[in-house]
């Protein structure tokens, strides 16, 4: 391929190495000038990553891209698990104390007659305890690692998104893309990439007819 001649780039993966998906889409607008990637049907994890690179992201009618929340391996159940798994257990945790002191201020305010000032104290002393055998069950060897691993490919997607996106904006895409999505088989289509500010373009006419003869080709 002549050096500063943009290629299209066609993407079918579930996803691997955040790493060398970077280093892909650097090197292709190094030596290429650009390129654009080409979507007929799934770009998960690492491959929406690198779908990010491209000057364009072309989809097809079913095509679908995924969340960014990095894929850890559990030593003990032996299964790969979800990076976001240790923050969401913690926000729901956090969530939970609130609520339990909340309901319990309502009710003991209502029944005691006594002041906030003298509730307060009992109410969190309450909520602590109920909650502190769940937190000393979490990991923070896990937590630090789960928190690196997803900082790293959302500082991967701010990079590759800047050019064609402010600063601020591709921090948005990217750390939306990383945290937002409860399921790491999350489908982004070309709608819901629309509703977070990434802009896709579909397949024309002619390019959607050559994908469907592609399509047999490719692999699991």
């Amino acid at each position: 391929q002549p050096r500063g001649q943009r290629v299209a780039l066609l993407i079918d993966s579930p996803g691997g190495s955040a790493k060398h998906a970077y280093q892909i889409a650097t090197l292709l607008r190094r030596h290429c000038g650009g390129f654009v990637a080409v979507v007929p049907r799934y770009a998960k994890s690492a491959g929406t990553l690198l779908a990010l690179g491209g000057a364009e992201i072309r989809m097809g009618d079913h095509a679908e891209l995924g969340p960014l929340d990095a894929q850890l391996f559990d030593e003990e159940s032996e299964e790969w698990r979800s990076a976001l798994d240790e923050f969401q257990a913690l926000e729901r945790l956090n969530a939970f104390a609130l609520e339990v002191a909340d309901r319990s201020m309502m009710l003991l305010l209502r029944r005691t007659g006594k002041k906030l000032d003298t509730l307060l104290p009992k109410i969190l002393h309450f909520a602590a305890d109920m909650t502190k055998p769940l937190l000393d069950k979490t990991d923070p060897v896990r937590y630090t690692t789960a928190s690196r691993a997803l900082k790293i490919a959302e500082e991967y997607a701010t990079r590759l998104l800047q050019p064609k996106y402010p600063t601020t904006r591709a921090q948005q895409i990217a750390r939306h893309l990383v945290e937002k999505y409860p399921d790491h088989g999350f489908v982004i289509d070309r709608q819901e990439a629309e509703t977070i500010g990434l802009k896709t373009e579909p397949f024309t006419d002619a390019q959607e007819a050559i994908a469907d003869r592609l399509v047999p080709f490719l692999g699991k």
